[in-house]
């Protein structure tokens, strides 16, 4: 017998009316806090019409992650003290693509909430520039941003497959 163990007691507290775990799972609420959703996207046209879609509950919506595929280069849609943001993570190494992100903000006039060295790798190495810009709140006009930023700061073909994941709050 392990003198560090009491048979005699539950070493979890059960919510009442519940005489074992399996009572506390079955009476769990079956739908999570937050609905992730996975899906891909094939090209950046319907890329566009699915971030437009997406993009008109901003309220809604917590994140918004577009898998840029073959590269370090991230690219997140996320509220940010209730402004809708677009987050880029662009390797450190990357000083050209870095240069045109910057000339295409500016050239459409946004400025950067924030531009910032960040090691967000935990296995390299590398440095990775953390870009924050924030979003027009009309959902066409976001949609189209996001998708020339894309095509003509990221480089992204036409025809690519985008992976997108998102989640949103449950508004009850």
């Amino acid at each position: 017998m392990n003198p560090f163990v009491d048979t005699q007691k539950r070493s979890i507290e059960l919510p009442f009316g519940c005489k074992d775990l399996f009572d506390t799972l079955a009476n769990a609420p079956r739908e999570p806090l937050s609905k992730d959703r996975w899906k891909l996207l094939n090209g950046l046209r319907d890329t566009e019409r699915y971030l437009a879609g997406a993009l008109l509950a901003p309220a809604a919506l917590s994140y918004l992650d577009l898998g840029l595929t073959h590269t370090p280069h991230r690219l997140q849609v996320v509220p940010i003290r209730g402004e809708l943001c677009i987050l880029l993570f662009i390797d450190g190494n990357d000083k050209g693509r870095l240069l045109r992100i910057r000339k295409f903000f500016r050239d459409a006039g946004i400025s950067s909430i924030v531009d910032v060295m960040g090691n967000v790798s935990v296995i390299g190495t590398t440095s990775t520039r953390i870009l924050i810009f924030p979003l027009s709140v009309v959902a066409p006009d976001a949609a189209e941003l996001i998708t020339r930023v894309l095509r003509e700061g990221f480089e992204t073909p036409e025809e690519a497959h985008l992976y997108l994941s998102s989640s949103e709050k449950s508004i009850t």
